[in-house]
């Protein structure tokens, strides 16, 4: 599933504004790099999660920073990517 171009038609369509989609690629690319080939009890791959999570939270605050921290809220407590990385990357507001 492309859920950049999901956010990019939301934008365009429901919102009429503009996130940074490249800022949002780079996150989901942290996500599925860090998470890796974990899995939920379900079988799918963990990433896809906060992927989920980032769509319906940019139904309430369609901001860019906003869908980068849903993307990302879980890789401080799972994997070895780090909040100072992600300060480095994304902004100390996001870490």
């Amino acid at each position: 599933m492309n859920y950049v171009n999901q956010f990019r038609k939301r934008a365009n369509v429901r919102f009429n504004t503009k996130i940074d989609l490249d800022r949002v690629e780079k996150a989901i690319f942290y996500a599925k790099k860090y998470h890796g080939q974990q899995k939920r009890d379900t079988g799918e791959l963990y990433y896809t999660h906060p992927l989920e999570a980032a769509h319906m939270a940019s139904d309430h605050s369609f901001e860019t920073d906003t869908i980068i921290t849903a993307i990302l809220y879980d890789t401080l407590e799972d994997t070895t990517l780090t909040k100072e990385k992600i300060a480095k990357v994304f902004g100390s507001n996001i870490a």
